[in-house]
Parts: structure tokens; C-alpha cells; sequence
């Protein structure tokens, strides 16, 4: 695909190629006994990421005094299966999401007539939001890599069951290696590199996860505003005062066979771009679902490990709150953007039933306006959306009522935390 060719794409062909992400989708991929090589890499990596996260319930049971930790254990299990749940999706689905790409295309669209405005608007607008999303997911990681680097003589003090306390150096993640704390002081390092690989999968496979679904939502929602402006548009360079004069009958006859087969054309484009965003559902659902209820949890965990370290006054779970606020903006960031997108896609998809009325369907023919009901008809049928749970859709409203339930159950166990003292 040349550079001409990938400018028709709201998808970010050179973003795309340069994560690894192209070359993991497209079926035509180096390949080695009919697996793409890719695959096996990613796999290898996911395998690992895994099994490093089944260290964690291990170390819950020795830390179970420790409620600090306890609650970052639990932060940090569940962020790092969903990233490796992320990419096993990808490359279990990856032949359908290559197929999903094509939806990213102005061309996907047989009419003739869109705007491309509408599509270079589109076009700038993902391609910002997926700068912005990875410039602060970086900032996020290197920030926490380094941090073991600047803050170099900081030690945690780890409760044991015993009630003694285990002094350990600060790492990146301070991952439960089943190591005494003489072995994990003295091959520090070694440790040290274990979780810089860690905390490159983990950024990695969220952001091709992530970056995948902005795109590919941003992409249905400019083909369903194209078709719903086009809709809008429809009929009324059929004037009144034409249909009135007989003269005019030959060449009212014509326009009225070209708009009916100009309506034909759109609602087929239409019924296309619906037949992707069920196929785009049907793949990214329940992960797009788990990463909304996650990262609404981590939102709780992050304050309240805040809460409780400031008000025990320790150094080091201090520098822990610290870290986990640089993280904070990417996940209000990641789940703001997930909720404003599918929100914004059944707003489009809603709003055709609107163009269709909005079109001058009184000055159509017969057979028109019998098109028009048909699709009026569909279109109150599809109820399509993603929905949380049968009555609640994922919107920005969910991320208000998510904002504000998450800091709910902050208050409230920043009450429970001060009765027990």
C-alpha cells in the first residue's frame, strides 16, 4: 500500500506499522509453518506477561497484613491480565479486524457524492487523539521506569505475616518475585530489568488495543455522519413548482430515477457500515466492557492507596501514590474516550432516522417514498448500541455516573478508614 493509497484511510497506516500493529492484522505477513511471525512473538510476550501476573495472588497471601498493598496487588493483577486479554483478542480476531479495517476507507462507500471534507475532519481528529493518547501513555511509562533510577535509595517495608517487616529497594512495579528481601536487594538489578519487560508489554499491548478501537470507531462515526448528511441532502433539488408543470414531466421523471437509485446506493452504504459495527461489537465488546469496569476500579484503588499512605504518613507508599497519580490522566483519559466514542457512534446511528426525515421526501415519487418507511422501518427495529447492561449504555453519561461512583465509594472508604482508627 502506497502513500496515496493510505491517505483514503482514517486509520494511521504509518502509526499502524510502526507499533507492529499492520503487520500483526494483514494476512499476508512473514510467516513461519503458517503462523505469522508476529503472532508467535506477541504470544511469547503475552505467555510471559502471564505468568509474572501468577505471581501476584502468591504474594497476596504473604501481604495480607499490608492493605496498601493488598489493593495495588490487586490493581496491578488485573490491568496486567486485561493488557494480555487485549492482545489475545487481537490475534484471535485478527483476520475479522482486518476485514473491519476496510470500514476506515473513503472509498468503503459505493455513492459517489460524500463530502471529503467531512472525511479530512475525521481524518485529523483521529489522528490527534492518538498522538495525545500515546504521548501520555509514554510519559506515564517512562516516568515509571525511571523512577527506580532517580529514587534510588528508597526502600519499601513489606509487613509480614509474622508481623516483622521486610525492607525491599523500590522497582518499577514492586512485583512479588518469590525472592527474601537479602536476594531481591543483591540481584536488584536483574529484577529491575524483568520489570522494565513487564512494563513494556504492558504498555504495548494497550496501546494497540487501544489505539485500534479509537480508530476504527472514528472511522464508523464519519461514515455514518457522511451518510446522514447525504440523507439530509436528498430530494430537494426537486422543487415544487416542477412537479406542478407537465412541460417539465420527461425530466422530473429522470430526476426522479436518479434519486431513487442515489437512494438505493446510500442506504446499501448504510446497511454495510451497520453489518461492520455489529462485526466490530462482536469482537470488541466484552473487552471494551472488562477495560470500563477496571479502569473504573483502578480509579478507586488509586485514591484510596492515596488517601490511606498520606494519612499513615509513610515515605514510601507516599512515592507510590505519586507514581499511581501519573497513571491517573490515562486512564480518565482512556476511559473518557471509550464511553465519548461509542456514544458518539449511536448518536450518528440514531441521527439517520432523523436525515431521513429531514430529506424532501414529500416532493419524492411513490416507489421513494416507499423506500423511505422501509428504512425508517429498519432503523427503529436496529437497536444496536454497546450496552453495559440491558438498560445502561456505554456514553459519556456512564462516564459521569462512573466519575461519580468511583469517588463515592472513595468517600466512603475514606470514612470507614478513619472510624477504625
Amino acid at each position: 500500500m502506497d502513500s496515496k493509497q493510505e491517505k483514503q484511510y482514517i486509520f494511521n497506516m504509518k502509526l499502524a506499522r510502526i507499533m507492529g500493529l499492520y503487520q500483526i492484522l494483514i494476512p499476508s505477513s512473514f510467516s513461519i509453518f503458517g503462523y505469522n511471525i508476529y503472532h508467535i512473538i506477541t504470544v511469547f510476550f503475552v505467555s510471559f506477561t502471564f505468568a509474572i501476573s501468577m505471581l501476584f495472588p502468591i504474594g497476596l497471601l504473604y501481604l495480607r497484613n499490608d492493605i496498601i498493598a493488598i489493593m495495588y496487588y490487586m490493581g496491578c493483577i488485573s490491568n496486567f491480565l486485561l493488557s494480555c486479554f487485549k492482545m489475545v483478542n487481537i490475534l484471535y480476531h485478527s483476520k475479522d479486524i482486518w476485514k473491519c479495517i476496510d470500514v476506515t476507507s473513503f472509498n468503503y462507500i459505493s455513492y459517489k457524492n460524500y463530502d471529503r471534507n467531512v472525511f479530512k475532519n475525521w481524518q485529523s481528529r483521529s489522528i490527534r487523539v492518538t498522538y495525545i493518547y500515546i504521548v501520555i501513555a509514554l510519559f506515564a511509562f517512562f516516568c515509571w521506569i525511571f523512577s527506580p533510577c532517580i529514587m534510588n535509595k528508597s526502600v519499601i517495608a513489606i509487613r509480614n505475616i509474622d508481623g516483622s517487616y521486610s525492607k525491599y529497594r523500590m522497582n518499577i512495579f514492586n512485583l512479588y518475585l518469590i525472592a527474601s528481601n537479602e536476594t531481591y536487594n543483591r540481584n536488584f538489578y536483574i529484577f529491575y530489568v524483568i520489570e522494565i519487560i513487564i512494563s513494556i508489554c504492558y504498555v504495548y499491548f494497550t496501546i494497540v488495543f487501544d489505539v485500534l478501537m479509537l480508530l476504527v470507531c472514528f472511522a464508523i462515526s464519519y461514515q455514518l455522519e457522511t451518510i446522514s448528511n447525504t440523507i439530509k441532502s436528498l430530494g430537494h433539488e426537486i422543487r415544487t413548482r416542477d412537479i406542478m408543470r407537465t412541460s417539465n414531466s420527461i425530466k422530473l421523471k429522470e430526476k426522479h430515477g436518479i434519486l431513487y437509485n442515489d437512494l438505493i446506493t446510500i442506504m446499501t452504504d448504510h446497511q454495510n457500515v451497520l453489518k461492520k459495527l455489529n462485526d466490530f461489537y462482536n469482537i470488541f465488546r466484552s473487552i471494551t466492557l472488562t477495560q470500563i469496569f477496571i479502569a473504573s476500579s483502578s480509579h478507586v484503588l488509586i485514591w484510596s492507596i492515596a488517601a490511606m499512605s498520606f494519612d499513615e504518613g509513610d515515605n514510601a507508599d507516599s512515592i507510590l501514590s505519586f507514581k499511581l497519580f501519573i497513571v491517573l490522566p490515562l486512564i480518565n483519559f482512556q476511559l473518557f474516550m471509550t464511553c465519548s466514542l461509542f456514544g458518539t457512534i449511536n448518536e450518528k446511528k440514531d441521527s439517520i432516522i432523523f436525515a431521513l426525515y429531514s430529506s424532501n421526501w414529500t416532493n419524492m415519487d411513490l416507489k421513494s417514498k416507499k423506500m423511505i418507511l422501509f428504512n425508517l422501518t429498519i432503523n427503529n427495529a436496529n437497536q444496536l448500541k454497546m450496552k453495559f447492561t440491558n438498560t445502561k449504555i456505554v456514553n459519556l453519561e456512564m462516564f459521569s455516573h462512573t466519575m461519580r461512583f468511583c469517588y463515592s465509594i472513595f468517600s466512603m472508604l475514606i470514612n470507614y478508614n478513619k472510624k477504625i482508627k
